[in-house]
């Protein structure tokens, strides 16, 4: 985390805060059988097809060898997780390409094996660790190289854009995560009412486009992903 907000107070980030409604979405849920499919794989799968008519969601800064934007024909999102290691809590990140062509069913499971699966037997988290216990000159040079100067290594590793919770009723004033778009959303009312933040980078793109993917998004989860999860059988 400390190379992360090192390299995330270099961020040109604006941050925004949102109220949306996902009524249609919360009854299509209830009435799923048990076990239910967890929201971030739904907030992730809304988000990969949002991406998919939106390309500033996979689009990239990169300012070195000179300023340029990079575009990626698909979705690459982090999920940020939280797991006990060496008895401390500690947050991990996991990349998911092209959540997109996954079942909801495919990321729910996948999201639940990062929670419950031994913390070493996860690449993305060995390779983090790893990388934690070089020296901070060489941490610093690997996430600058990461960050700054190649897309295709910035999106494999550390993602496009990126999926947070955050408890319900909380908020979060700055993000020190250098992602293109980072979404933080929390629990859901019966009502359906949500409040959900996100932070984006304006190099890349302004409010007004970043109100069209909120409302894009509001959408995508009220229609695409209420329409698969009303065909989504029981997990066996």
């Amino acid at each position: 985390m400390n190379d992360i907000v090192h390299f995330g107070k270099k961020s040109h980030i604006m941050g925004c805060a949102w109220r949306i409604n996902l009524a249609p979405l919360v009854a299509a849920r209830a009435a799923q059988p048990h076990p239910a499919i967890g929201w971030t794989a739904m907030w992730l799968k809304a988000l990969a097809l949002v991406s998919q008519r939106r390309p500033e969601l996979r689009t990239l800064y990169l300012p070195f060898p000179w300023a340029r934007l990079y575009l990626r024909r698909e979705t690459v999102c982090t999920i940020v997780i939280e797991r006990t290691w060496q008895g401390a809590s500690a947050l991990f990140f996991e990349q998911f390409a092209a959540p997109e062509k996954r079942s909801l069913r495919e990321l729910d499971d996948a999201l639940r094996q990062l929670k419950q699966a031994p913390v070493e037997s996860v690449g993305s988290f060995r390779r983090l660790i790893r990388i934690a216990r070089l020296p901070v000159i060489l941490r610093r040079l690997i996430w600058s190289f990461g960050l700054n100067w190649s897309g295709p290594l910035r999106a494999k590793h550390v993602g496009i854009c990126a999926l947070n919770p955050f408890p319900a009723g909380g908020s979060i004033t700055q993000t020190a995560m250098p992602a293109a778009f980072m979404l933080y959303y929390g629990l859901i009312e019966p009502n359906g009412d949500a409040q959900i933040q996100t932070f984006y980078d304006h190099r890349i793109m302004d409010g007004v486009e970043l109100y069209r993917i909120v409302r894009d998004l509001e959408a995508t989860m009220n229609r695409e992903i209420v329409a698969e999860l009303e065909r989504v059988p029981a997990s066996v």
